[in-house]
Formats: structure tokens, C-alpha cells, sequence
């Protein structure tokens, strides 16, 4: 973990390496029962019964205990090898359908297997900043869901950001640690920015970090022509938790897609 100076600068470090530890606590507001409603949902829509589950950009792994939990087998992958340390903290003893490894979500390092379902949800996808590793990560999804298998993940639109994350500031304390986030949208470069400042409290010192986060808006037809380019069919698109037609007026848009 890194340290700050002893005159308690703040230290930048990459996304999530300390947002970590207390993102359970900020986004505690998420309700991913009702998430994993939907994405059961998708099954049941698709003729789907799934067994086996891949979630990549997993987290902390809260999506993928709930899914565990519903019977099936899920490997969870995440860059942050501090989300990793933390879903992995998740997992009961003796428990076997669930499992977590630290990995890139553009090239997993998945070997001779195959899922029936790959799994990339709450806007990870819009971690991705350009077309060319947008590309990458579909066309390596491709090699490692299986034939009749299903590909779902969401993004977030251009309404969204500039409605509810333009200049915004939200800021919470606990007695262990304060936040500060200001979010931004950069319009012209269709960057959504995060900004956090955090403050942890170990006995009486007071260690300090900050973290940008940036996310790629892109346009739905941008990211369904891409879908197309790596092989995927019958790419369909939907409002947030509904399955009404998605249109950039949503604010979040599922995407679920099958493997030629």
C-alpha cells in the first residue's frame, strides 16, 4: 500500500488502489439484488439456464456472491488487485462456486474455457478510452463464451453524465475516513470524470490520497457497429432494467449479444 510523505501530502494513486477499501461503503446505495434480478431476467428472455458465469470488472463481488448464492458458478476478474482482496474476503469456507482472480477485463487470462455467460456491468465498459480496446476486449470475449452462450453489459450515455454528473460534489465521513467526489463531463472530448479525496484515520495519523477516474461516453450505434466488427449477432439494446428499446435519451443502456 502506498504511504504518504510524513508532512501528509496527498498521494495519487491509480483508480481504485484505495478507493477500495471503502467502495462498499459508497456505493452501498446500489441495489444489486434487483441488478441480478434483471440479469436472470435476460436468461428467462433468451431461453437461457446458465450454469457457468464469468464477471468481468467484478469488484468487490457483490454481484457475484448474490449470483453464487442463486446457483451458479461464477469466476469474478478485476485490474484492482485491492477489489480482488476484498471480494475474495467474500467467499465462505469450502465454498466452490464462486472464485476471484486479478486480470484485465480486456485480455482475461481465461485459458481453455469456455461460459455461458459473460458478465461486464455498472458502466465498466466505460472504463475503456478508445475504440481500438473496445475492440480487443469483444473480440476476447468472443474466444471464451460459448457457442450458444450470451454476452451482457451496460453503458452509460452522454444524458446521464451531463444530468446528473456535471460539476457535481458529494461527500461523506465516517470516523474512520471522509470522501470528497466531484464529478465532471468533459463534452467535447466525451470524458466523464471522478475525482475522489480521500482521508483515512490509523490511530492518530491521517493519511490522504487522491483518485481520477476517467470514463469514454460513447454513442450507442459507435458501440453496437463494434459488436458487429468482432463477430456478434442479434445485438440488442436496452433502457435501464427494461426491455423497451434504448435510445441516447436513456441513461443507461444494456447491451446483450450472442457469438456468430
Amino acid at each position: 500500500m502506498l504511504k504518504p510523505e510524513k508532512n501528509g501530502s496527498i498521494v495519487s494513486t491509480t483508480p481504485y488502489h484505495q478507493l477500495a477499501e471503502i467502495y462498499d461503503y459508497v456505493m452501498r446505495h446500489v441495489d444489486y439484488g434487483q441488478w441480478a434480478d434483471y440479469i436472470q431476467s435476460v436468461f428467462t428472455r433468451y431461453k437461457m439456464t446458465p450454469q457457468t458465469i464469468l464477471e468481468l470488472a467484478c469488484g468487490t463481488g457483490s454481484m457475484a456472491s448474490i449470483l453464487s448464492a442463486r446457483g451458479y458458478h461464477v469466476k469474478g476478474i478485476d485490474r484492482s488487485e485491492g477489489m480482488i482482496s476484498i471480494a475474495r474476503q467474500k467467499v465462505q469456507d469450502g465454498q466452490v462456486t464462486m472464485t476471484f482472480q486479478h486480470g484485465d477485463m480486456v485480455d482475461p487470462p481465461i485459458n481453455d474455457k469456455t461460459f455461458d455467460v459473460v458478465l461486464c456491468l455498472y458502466d465498466s465498459i466505460n472504463y475503456l478510452m478508445d475504440a481500438k480496446t473496445l475492440r480487443q476486449m469483444f473480440a476476447r470475449v468472443n474466444t471464451i463464451l460459448s457457442p450458444d452462450g450470451i454476452f451482457i453489459f451496460d453503458a452509460c450515455t452522454e444524458v446521464n453524465s451531463r444530468r446528473f454528473f456535471h460539476d457535481a460534489v458529494d461527500q461523506e465521513s465516517t470516523d474512520h475516513f471522509s470522501y470528497i467526489r466531484h464529478s465532471k463531463y468533459l463534452a467535447q472530448e466525451r470524458i466523464q470524470v471522478n475525482e475522489f479525496q480521500m482521508v483515512f484515520k490509523h490511530d492518530e495519523k491521517y493519511d490522504k490520497y487522491f483518485e481520477r477516474h476517467e470514463q469514454r461516453i460513447y454513442p450507442i450505434n459507435q458501440i453496437k457497429h463494434i459488436c458487429r466488427e468482432t463477430g456478434f449477432r442479434n445485438v440488442d439494446t436496452f433502457d435501464g432494467f427494461t426491455f423497451k428499446s434504448a435510445s441516447e435519451r436513456s441513461n443507461r443502456v444494456h447491451f446483450v449479444m450472442r457469438p456468430s
